[in-house]
């Protein structure tokens, strides 16, 4: 007769192995959706460089004299009406899920001209911008939205300046935002 022999036995049981995997699964559950939100308030960075670089040249705009073809000088006034979009199609639901950098509108558009605006690299939020008014009652906004996920919701960010009675540039510091991890 054969004796067997046992020894220690070592390894996993099928029952552990399953609470491991489901473990890892909880975990992955709880961690994606948290990273996307993650990549998508890192993404809102981008938006707030191009309000900023668009009130930066709204202020140098304003603050530069200015002359007609004959020679007279122009009062003060920021870049007006409206400039030209990029695009009409969201850059979150173009086919690269950005906007391609270099977009020839801005050295076309006399606005973005006079902002001394442009966006070289690819980005995710498509710029836009509007002014009105003369002296005390100039006043402008700009502005940057795109749909990230090409879910039909706009994240949007604004940014408002206006002239004070002193005659100062003055506006929100921080920018208006509207469904920002839309």
């Amino acid at each position: 007769m054969r004796g067997r022999i046992r020894g220690n036995r070592s390894g996993f049981t099928l029952v552990e192995l399953m609470i491991v995997v489901a473990i890892i699964g909880v975990l992955a559950a709880m961690a994606i959706p948290a990273f996307t939100r993650y990549v998508r308030k890192a993404r809102t960075s981008e938006a707030v460089g191009e309000l900023n670089k668009q009130w930066m040249g709204a202020l140098t705009y304003y603050e530069a004299d200015h002359s007609s073809a004959f020679g007279g000088v122009l009062t003060k006034e920021f870049p007006s009406p409206n400039a030209a979009w990029e695009s009409t199609v969201e850059c979150g639901c173009s086919p690269s899920t950005f906007c391609p950098g270099g977009n020839p509108v801005w050295r076309a558009d006399p606005v973005w001209q006079a902002l001394v605006f442009s966006l070289a690299d690819a980005h995710h939020y498509i710029p836009g911008y509007s002014g009105i008014g003369h002296e005390a009652t100039a006043r402008f906004t700009a502005y940057a939205k795109g749909d990230l996920n090409c879910n039909g919701t706009l994240a949007e960010f604004s940014r408002d300046g206006a002239v004070t009675s002193l005659g100062d540039v003055s506006g929100s510091r921080i920018p208006a935002i509207v469904n920002e991890l839309e």
